[in-house]
């Protein structure tokens, strides 16, 4: 019973410090106006999750909130694409290729992957494309997010794995075209073409510990 009793506690206590860390995000996004919902009220989304899933979403969470905050207090946009991405690197201590910032622009929607899938950093574009709130976003898997033709999903799949073993070994443009993509549980179903313009290996240690990919959006509508 002791056990049940510190886990509810612990539980409460990173639902408060995630409101909080969601809160503070918004309101950054807000000064350069983006007007993003934190959560849902209630948590209906973060709270089914276990302990140490909500640890993890609460230190993923305030890695990118310190990182919002480094940008803006040293005089850069949030949009400064150059900027904010190096940091992201920086921060995340991962050497991209000399070449990655040569493809970036600040329309660019940059993601970046570890070797099993977890999301490490997306960029400031990609929550003015998206209707999604924190809480979904850094709640729910991203097959629970968006749809998107399962074909599509799988070439872009080969070409990370050929990444990570080693298959390519540079920036590599991937050739795959648009492809169209849909939420599928936000309230607007927002819809549009996305197309990844270059997949690149970030490097720890001389090993490849993540991916960067590079992404353009067109066609945004709801």
């Amino acid at each position: 019973m002791e056990i049940l009793k510190t886990q509810d506690e612990t539980s409460l206590k990173l639902n408060e410090s995630f409101k909080s860390l969601a809160q503070k995000v918004c309101m950054l996004f807000a000064t350069e106006g983006v007007h993003r919902k934190p959560y849902v009220p209630g948590l209906p989304y973060f709270e089914k999750l276990s302990v140490e899933k909500k640890q993890e979403v609460v230190q993923s969470l305030t890695f990118f909130k310190e990182l919002c905050e480094e940008q803006v207090a040293e005089g850069y946009k949030l949009r400064d694409n150059s900027t904010f991405v190096w940091k992201a690197f920086l921060k995340l201590g991962l050497v991209p290729r000399s070449d990655v910032f040569n493809y970036l622009t600040d329309e660019n929607l940059v993601e970046v992957y570890s070797a099993d899938n977890k999301q490490l950093y997306r960029n400031f574009r990609f929550f003015e494309c998206c209707t999604y709130t924190l809480e979904e976003l850094y709640s729910l898997e991203w097959w629970h997010l968006y749809e998107r033709d399962p074909q599509e999903t799988m070439k872009t799949f080969e070409v990370c794995s050929k990444v990570f073993n080693g298959e390519i070994t540079e920036s590599h443009a991937p050739g795959l075209g648009p492809h169209f993509l849909k939420e599928i549980n936000s309230s607007e179903k927002r819809e549009c073409y996305m197309e990844i313009q270059l997949i690149s290996p970030l490097k720890k240690n001389r090993q490849t510990e993540a991916i960067v990919l590079i992404e353009t959006v067109k066609g945004l509508w709801n």
